[in-house]
């Protein structure tokens, strides 16, 4: 009689871990989700960071007063497209400062009329994506975003041509998203936003294998509590 009793205990625990194993397994099967109501795009890290490395730049840099004619010189960079980004940055940074601002595209008279020349490299400038994973195996697939900008910059006096100062500053930015949040942080339009997704989907030959034997589990313990009985 305890024989029986004890049988029928240990077989209800085993079905109730079962059932628990099989609840969280449903969101590792289905997509993530997540609001994103205050993710930060790909394109908006990309301003930050080169928001946070003008800063830096212009704490060590010597003072200019408002209304000067500053000359920018881009010396090197990644790519036409994120390159962008960084420049509208120093733009409105310049301008934000009280600078007036010559474009190096602008007619060679105008480098004349300029104080100084801000000549700038972009060493590195990017956003991707190091990990893509899960936190616990049935937990929702994530991403780890990392970006990271570079630059090497000089003021030179216009009428000497003398360097006058040099720096250099680096920025980082880190977070960890859901997956299912790629699509919004990510702008097709701009290919510098859209990193190489380098990830192995074990998950599609892995999931269903282990749901498929907890059912079978499940059956099995049914049908051997009903042969106790």
């Amino acid at each position: 009689m305890n024989r029986f009793r004890d049988e029928r205990l240990l077989v209800r625990t085993a079905v109730m871990l079962c059932l628990a194993l099989l609840i969280t397994t449903f969101p590792a099967v289905s997509s993530p989700q997540g609001t994103g109501e205050h993710t930060i795009t790909n394109y908006e890290i990309l301003e930050k960071i080169a928001g946070e490395t003008l800063d830096e730049l212009a704490v060590n840099m010597p003072s200019i007063a408002r209304e000067t004619v500053v000359l920018i010189r881009k010396e090197g960079g990644i790519g036409s497209g994120i390159d962008k980004v960084f420049e509208n940055e120093l733009v409105r940074k310049m301008t934000g400062a009280g600078l007036r601002i010559a474009s190096k595209s602008a007619d060679l008279d105008q480098t004349k009329t300029s104080e100084y020349i801000f000549s700038y490299q972009i060493i590195t400038y990017y956003v991707k994506y190091p990990d893509i994973g899960r936190s616990y195996w049935v937990g929702a697939k994530e991403v780890d975003r990392l970006a990271e900008v570079g630059i090497f910059a000089k003021l030179i006096d216009s009428s000497t041509g003398e360097i006058v100062w040099v720096g250099e500053a680096q920025k980082k930015y880190e977070d960890r998203i859901a997956y299912s949040l790629l699509d919004r942080v990510e702008d097709p339009d701009r290919d510098f936003t859209v990193p190489v997704r380098d990830e192995i989907k074990w998950s599609r030959f892995v999931e269903p294998v282990v749901v498929t034997g907890i059912v079978v589990g499940l059956v099995y313990l049914f049908f051997s509590n009903q042969d106790s009985n």
